[in-house]
């Protein structure tokens, strides 16, 4: 019986195995260009490819352009095998068939790939995308439709060119000095493996720490000692929370990406707040 990857034109390698191992050992395997696939179109992404210098020899993504084709059957075919849902895995091999620049997809900044994510689903399903929102009003908390365009939906962008990676921060409490980076593909999807392994009942979350720690490269403490790559964790959540929401500041400060949509208002109380665009079971269907 074809696994789910050879179902979609993905060869399986030999001694392959259901899981993560499968799709570790195809993620340099896609699915052959079609004559008949729509034609790739070149579009500007938020980041400018400024962050990129090391990650591809490409002109087009280094001039901040990624060439990406609308999604097909054989993208939707994908998208309705559970296990590759589930695990995050569907996503990445969406990108890995659409996305035809030369750049590894997990390279490419979290911030990047939700604006191309957003993109592919305007392109594909339409720009009018339908959703259910609870109203945050503790006295009202009722559900409600509502949409967005998705067409032109603001984008906050990189605005300075000579951004460089590593950035650097000296943190307030603990005067510890933290080299770190923007979040990639790749840590999401370490964050997905995260949160797909089984917990006991009374195991605490670690994707707050896991999220820190996959942007830190290096920790300085006062005197000049460097924390080692083991003792990083313990570190992390050994900071008082001023220190930890300096740094996420920071990261937002400097990262780029979809707004959130504004002033949305609900129809029962008159409530009016703000809302990420929400991802949800719809988000890969015509909604209009």
């Amino acid at each position: 019986m074809p696994t789910d990857l050879e179902s979609l034109g993905i060869p399986t390698p030999a001694n392959a195995r259901p899981g993560d191992e499968l799709y570790q050992k195809t993620q340099s395997a896609s699915v052959e260009d079609s004559p008949f696939d729509p034609p790739a179109e070149l579009v500007e992404i938020p980041s400018h490819g400024y962050l990129y210098k090391n990650a591809t020899d490409d002109q087009d993504v280094l001039d901040g352009k990624i060439r990406i084709r609308p999604m097909t059957v054989r993208e939707e075919k994908i998208l309705a095998t559970a296990r590759l849902v589930k695990s995050g895995q569907a996503l990445d091999l969406l990108f890995k068939n659409c996305i035809k620049s030369k750049i590894d997809t997990q390279e490419l900044l979290s911030s990047d790939r939700s604006f191309l994510m957003i993109y592919l689903r305007n392109v594909s399903y339409g720009n009018i995308y339908k959703f259910n929102l609870t109203c945050p009003n503790t006295a009202c908390q009722r559900k409600f439709e509502t949409e967005v365009d998705l067409t032109g939906h603001p984008v906050k962008e990189l605005t300075d060119p000579t951004a460089q990676e590593p950035f650097e921060i000296v943190l307030p409490v603990s005067k510890q000095k933290v080299l770190f980076r923007l979040p990639r593909g790749k840590d999401e999807m370490e964050i997905m493996k995260l949160q797909n392994q089984p917990k006991r009942m009374n195991e605490a979350d670690e994707d707050t720490v896991k999220r820190l720690t996959s942007c830190i490269l290096k920790i300085t403490r006062p005197d000049g000692t460097v924390i080692s790559d083991k003792d990083k964790n313990a570190v992390v959540e050994s900071w008082i929370a001023r220190d930890s929401s300096t740094l996420r500041n920071e990261l937002e400060k400097r990262d780029c990406g979809v707004e959130d949509i504004k002033g949305i208002k609900c129809p029962y109380c008159g409530e009016t707040f703000d809302s990420p665009i929400p991802i949800t079971e719809n988000f890969f269907r015509v909604t209009e």
